[in-house]
């Protein structure tokens, strides 16, 4: 079965947040991610929801991987070039 392991509390950075993972029940899903950083998969205080995703019905995206760097500020200035190769800001 393919599930979708959630948090349900407030993440902290560098946490897990959710994953989708292939396990034969729900117990081996939040078992599957109970090493995880921020995670308590068992027990009283358990911090993670799992659901079955219906691979019959509509689609889903099963993983997704972004670029987390911050982007350098772009320069919008424009500049030119004189004759002698000096630069100026316009």
């Amino acid at each position: 079965m393919i599930y979708q392991v959630e948090r349900t509390d407030a993440v902290q950075p560098g946490e897990f947040v959710s994953a989708v993972v292939i396990a034969p029940g729900v117990d081996r899903a939040r078992k599957l991610i109970a090493h995880l950083p921020g995670v308590k998969a068992s027990g009283k205080g358990r911090n993670v929801r799992v659901e079955k995703l219906d691979v019959t019905g509509p689609a889903h995206i099963v993983s997704l991987y972004e670029d987390e760097r911050i982007p350098e500020p772009q320069n919008d200035a424009l500049f030119a070039v004189d004759a002698d190769g000096n630069t100026y800001e316009l």
